[in-house]
């Protein structure tokens, strides 16, 4: 049996100030990662993102190349003619759409709906343009219009880009509100159209696997 007066006179012995300072260095990491948790989780996001759209990223000496996409050589139209934008109305007018809505861009994938009456799934969200964020969003709300019962679909998270999943089996007009942390919002819309319906995926039931 050990003596207990020994060991506590052996912790009392101990010189806790060695310690000290990487108690404090933890305890400042922990802070400053539960402070800046948002941001982390966006920067994730917004990595993933760019990974899965083929972007190159750079990390140090760790350098992942972008994807490659070649031209195609099936597609053509030449039923059009050009004219130059000599005043520059045209690029004032589409900065001014980047600067309204702070660089937030509405976006939508497609997949092959398995319920009965339905065409397509449809995950509807947001992005950031490049050297844009999300971190000034706080929530985005979604209206689709009446045949979804005239409601208000509001999401509040970040870390997948304010997603939302709907079914439908027609197009539809899709307004989304972008609510952001100063307070004021912006409401951008994107019409959910179907033209990328032949190469949409079909998404397994878990459940039914």
């Amino acid at each position: 049996m050990k003596d207990s007066t020994n060991t506590t006179e052996h912790l009392m012995g101990f010189n806790w100030g060695v310690l000290f300072p990487d108690i404090l260095w933890i305890i400042f990491w922990l802070v400053i990662i539960f402070l800046l948790k948002d941001v982390i989780i966006t920067a994730i996001f917004t990595l993933v993102t760019r990974l899965k759209h083929g972007a190159s990223v750079k990390i140090g000496s760790f350098e992942l190349q972008e994807l490659k996409v070649a031209p195609s050589q099936g597609i053509t139209n030449k039923n059009f003619h050009t004219l130059e934008d000599i005043n520059g109305l045209r690029e004032c007018e589409r900065t001014k759409v980047y600067v309204d809505q702070r660089g937030v861009m509405l976006v939508h994938k497609l997949f092959k709906s398995q319920k009965n009456e339905q065409l397509y799934d449809i995950l509807i969200y947001v992005i950031p343009r490049k050297n844009n964020n999300l971190i000034q969003v706080t929530s985005v709300e979604y209206f689709f219009g009446k045949y979804w019962g005239s409601r208000i679909y509001i999401t509040t998270d970040r870390s997948n880009g304010f997603a939302i999943a709907t079914s439908a089996y027609g197009p539809f007009l899709c307004t989304a509100r972008i609510n952001f942390n100063d307070g004021k919002y912006q409401t951008i819309y994107r019409y959910i159209d179907f033209e990328m319906g032949d190469v949409a995926v079909l998404v397994l039931d878990k459940e039914k696997n």
